[in-house]
């Protein structure tokens, strides 16, 4: 069990021990977007930090790749933090874990388009494709999963930084032909107005490689 730093408030002493306590330990890996590689989770330090946004927030995950620190507020919003701010990303733990299962369902699928942009914008052009509906159990505010029959989208905050209502949108394929319907779709929507930044993709959604963590 950690050591949890003295100055800080008994809620977020309590909500820093009740997330050991249902998730430390535990690693799975994310097999596509700006977090994909391996997560363990857990407390790396038992010194929570106060945001310049007066949030208290707390590391609580170790990530193979990503460089920055994957932490938790203290009401179990999980984010991501560069220089101590707080970038929220998912509404608790559970959702990063669902997430993160999502990718491992669509292993052998196309990786189609990446997009940059309004995800409604890309939303409403593959709904005329394929009906897609969202991932409720596996989804917030800021990250997002929809699902059709034969297309899959991910969306995501930018990591590194934050242009004015942009995300990052993922869009996934079951095969061939159905990829090459996305990815004209959504070239021909970048060139009438729409402001989004397509860009074509290819390999699959790749099966996790052995757990770095011991």
């Amino acid at each position: 069990m950690p050591v949890i730093s003295f100055d800080a408030p008994d809620c977020v002493r309590d909500a820093l021990l009740s997330q050991e306590q249902e998730f430390g330990g535990i690693s799975f890996p994310v097999q596509g977007g700006e977090l994909q590689g391996w997560i363990r989770l857990g407390v790396k330090s038992g010194k929570p930090w106060r945001t310049s946004a007066d949030e208290w927030i707390f590391n609580f995950a170790e990530p193979q790749f990503v460089q920055c620190g994957l932490v938790c507020r203290a009401d179990g919003y999980f984010g991501v933090s560069w220089s101590g701010e707080f970038l929220p990303w998912h509404a608790d733990v559970c959702r990063l874990i669902e997430s993160s299962a999502i990718w491992i369902d669509l292993i052998g699928w196309r990786r189609s388009t990446l997009c940059d942009g309004i995800p409604r914008d890309v939303l409403n052009v593959l709904g005329d494709l394929n009906g897609l509906s969202e991932v409720e159990f596996a989804s917030s505010r800021e990250t997002s999963w929809w699902l059709g029959d034969d297309i899959a989208v991910y969306i995501e905050p930018h990591l590194t930084y934050l242009p004015n209502g942009s995300f990052r949108i993922h869009v996934m394929t079951s095969d061939a032909e159905v990829d090459q319907r996305v990815k004209r779709a959504l070239e021909a929507a970048g060139k009438v107005g729409i402001d989004l930044l397509v860009r074509s993709q290819e390999g699959l959604v790749a099966a996790p490689e052995e757990c770095p963590f011991s």
